[in-house]
């Protein structure tokens, strides 16, 4: 029997991160045997339901499917849903969903009809690999009874020298999205300096705040530098600010993995869930805000600075390897063998 991936990107090509979340998992679990069905799905309404008469009866005649993983979301809930239909047509395979992004609290909060068609989707799998705690919890609560595995953090596929820093500079470093980073423009430091990574920068920031450019996702790691990596979003000092920072809550933000892949130790919101993980794993700093930022950097010595490095060097090589999903999916695929597959 065989083992596929479904994915599916509309951000393929695009000079950020948003399409690496998802090609690294093809790439890390197509090392270990599955094989990769790249969906090209249409945008336009009457090709959604050419692909969905024509194609789609044919993605897995003759297939002979273990476990299916769906990458999701695939940005269309028309073919979403109809491809978890052809799956248990044709098939008894395991169908795990990964989620990359839960919409319904994020791109789409507000819009009920979304809110319900994609709890039904999420209903429709056997099981679900989330982010984090507060993640599950808040799909349970909004009427997902799937079982469901906590992924912690994503894997990063980073094949570039490990940031190793010999001294402590209390620096930080920042890649991202800069127009929706406005926080940054706010940011006051003294005794510090950040290095700024990413498209659309502001056309000024405050003194040693520095723009340092922008780079395709498989190159960015290599252009890193400073001494933690900052994952924050929205546009206050203080985390909240918009439907970005409010699913700071909920989700594990990939540039963390950029970062922890890197061997660069992280600074997080205290009440971002990803601060947890970071935590536990002793690979970075949770603050309450960013208003004391260079006091916050003063007050951690050397020593402490390199603990936190020597612990994300660790982590790095387990998220070069993909361990994180490969976990993940053992242990989706035990609450599988206990609950059994769905039939429909």
């Amino acid at each position: 029997m065989t083992n596929y991936v479904l994915t599916s990107d509309i951000y393929k090509g695009y000079k950020h991160a948003g399409p690496k979340a998802k090609a690294d998992i093809n790439q890390f679990l197509g090392e270990v045997g599955y094989q990769i069905l790249d969906l090209d799905l249409p945008i336009k309404r009457i090709q959604k339901l050419g692909y969905r008469i024509f194609k789609l009866p044919h993605l897995f005649k003759n297939k002979d499917a273990d476990k299916i993983i769906f990458q999701y979301p695939m940005y269309t809930v028309f073919l979403t849903k109809a491809i978890i239909k052809e799956v248990r047509r044709q098939t008894n395979a395991k169908l795990i969903f990964v989620i990359h992004d839960y919409e319904a609290i994020r791109k789409y909060k507000g819009d009920q009809k979304f809110f319900k068609d994609e709890v039904a989707i999420f209903n429709a799998a056997d099981c679900l690999i989330v982010h984090s705690q507060a993640m599950k919890d808040k799909m349970r609560q909004n009427g997902v009874t799937t079982p469901m595995v906590i992924l912690g953090a994503f894997d990063y596929y980073n094949p570039q020298k490990l940031v190793e820093n010999h001294e402590y500079h209390r620096s930080i470093c920042f890649a991202g999205n800069l127009e929706k980073s406005s926080f940054l423009t706010k940011l006051k430091l003294q005794h510090s300096h950040a290095y700024l990574f990413g498209m659309d920068p502001a056309p000024q920031y405050p003194a040693n705040i520095s723009y340092e450019g922008l780079y395709q996702a498989e190159e960015l790691p290599k252009y890193l530098k400073g001494d933690f990596g900052l994952v924050w979003d929205g546009t206050s000092l203080n985390g909240n600010g918009g439907i970005y920072a409010d699913y700071q809550h909920y989700n594990a933000p990939h540039k963390t993995s950029l970062y922890l892949s890197s061997g660069m130790p992280v600074i997080v919101w205290n009440q971002a869930a990803i601060s947890k993980f970071v935590l536990d794993e002793h690979v970075g700093i949770a603050v309450e805000n960013l208003e004391n930022l260079d006091e916050t950097l003063q007050n951690i010595s050397a020593d402490e600075y390199f603990e936190l490095q020597a612990n994300a060097q660790k982590l790095a090589e387990k998220l070069r390897h993909g361990m994180m999903i490969k976990n993940a999916i053992h242990q989706a695929e035990e609450i599988i063998d206990q609950n059994g597959v769905k039939t429909k």
